[in-house]
């Protein structure tokens, strides 16, 4: 089966956007979640040895989901173009700072957001206090503008960022399969507290 990968309908950079494209990339995001698992799960079972896997929603069906990922990941070569925009846009202190030689793939990102919809919806069918919401403010969150599950307290889980930086981590060789269902043990007792 050939993967299709995600194409958001706009370039996502949640702290430039007006306040009506983060609406509408909360919408879009919103629509997608059902399709985007669907895929997900066909990706998924196309793979030898994962064809019984099924979007249960449950935190046991994250085991091998995590697993699966961990197979997945893919990194790509960064060009000079990017590190240098990279040191461009970063602060001062972070100019001596060494910049990895690689880069995610599209791929790979599109899998992480994927997984994160799965990862977010997880939680929405296991605790019902849990809602997709925008983080409207401040605008220094490093959330702010973007879909995010919220309950009752202040603490949001943002699986998206949650998905890619592990995603990060499996390219480095530093987390395995089982950390997804870590994950969501360590995000479960923040949440229900």
């Amino acid at each position: 089966m050939q993967y299709k990968i995600i194409q958001p309908p706009f370039t996502i950079e949640f702290h430039t956007m007006n306040r009506d494209e983060a609406n509408s990339y909360f919408n879009w995001f919103m629509e997608q979640i059902s399709d985007r698992i669907q895929i997900l799960e066909q990706a998924i079972q196309s793979i030898a040895g994962y064809e019984n896997w099924q979007a249960t929603y449950t935190p046991q069906s994250l085991e091998r989901l995590g697993q699966w990922f961990c197979e997945q990941v893919e990194t790509r070569k960064r060009t000079k173009r990017e590190k240098k925009e990279i040191y461009n846009e970063s602060p001062t202190w972070f100019k001596n700072i060494e910049i990895e030689g690689w880069e995610l793939t599209d791929r790979t990102f599109s899998l992480a957001m994927d997984i994160g919809m799965y990862f977010g919806r997880t939680f929405e069918k296991n605790f019902s206090k849990l809602t997709w919401v925008m983080v409207t403010k401040p605008k220094n969150d490093a959330n702010f503008q973007q879909p995010v599950l919220s309950g009752t307290g202040k603490l949001v889980l943002n699986p998206i960022w949650i998905l890619v930086t592990y995603a990060y981590g499996i390219a480095r060789h530093s987390k395995g399969p089982q950390r997804l269902r870590e994950l969501y043990n360590t995000w479960m007792n923040l949440l229900v507290e």
